[in-house]
């Protein structure tokens, strides 16, 4: 687990997890949050 600002988020999105198994409008939302994520990381590093 990290410390700080990183593993607070990381809690924050572990927590929405597993909320979201009981909710399905927050399941669709988290879904579409890291399928965003995904998209913004680019097929080919910038160095």
């Amino acid at each position: 687990m990290a410390i700080g600002s990183a593993g607070a988020a990381n809690a924050a999105l572990m927590a929405a997890g597993i909320l979201a198994l009981q909710d399905a409008e927050l399941a669709k939302r988290l879904d579409d949050w890291r399928d965003a994520l995904s998209a913004s990381i680019p097929e080919v590093p910038h160095d």
